[in-house]
């Protein structure tokens, strides 16, 4: 075999999974009409981005855009189904239970600099992340309140898988 084509071979073994990776992604799993209704403000539709294949796991997150803000989706599918709700015992903050929530949601606080309304739940092997970006306060006044109703309305999105 040639130089070049050992070349391309590694590289081709290499970056072949995360190409087929990227390829996989599917739409997002909720519609911009979904965000939109139980947020509050007009979102456009899901754009996947990355994707991060791993031995026990993949990692998808898609983005779906306001005015003011955006709705960060991750999922974390894992071979194991416990590991979902393993891997949010180890998140940073405190984590504020839903009461009677089916899927063991919790809403995380108090995260020092990176402070956003933010619910992770754990469903069939898949952990999901649900993270308001932006500005999502009118002003620094209303800010803990924005907070709150933000958090509340995350908790009322249809649950994926």
């Amino acid at each position: 075999m040639n130089t070049s084509k050992f070349i391309f071979s590694v590289a081709l073994l290499l970056v072949g999974p995360w190409a087929s990776a990227q390829q996989l992604g599917s739409a997002c799993p909720l519609t911009g009409a979904e965000v939109s209704a139980a947020l509050g403000d007009t979102f456009d539709e899901g754009k996947p981005g990355l994707e991060i294949p791993g031995a026990a796991m993949v990692m998808r997150d898609c983005r779906y855009k306001s005015k003011n803000m955006s709705l960060m989706l991750k999922t974390t599918r894992y071979t194991a189904a416990a590991d979902a709700t393993a891997a949010m015992k180890s998140l940073a903050g405190t984590l504020r239970a839903v009461p009677k929530d089916p899927d063991g949601a919790v809403i995380q606080e108090n995260q020092g600099d990176a402070t956003s309304p933010v619910v992770h739940y754990a469903r069939h092997g898949v952990a999901v992340e649900l993270r308001v970006l932006g500005i999502y306060y009118k002003d620094l006044k209303t800010k803990d309140a924005d907070l709150k109703r933000l958090q509340d309305k995350l908790v009322t999105l249809r649950r994926i898988p």
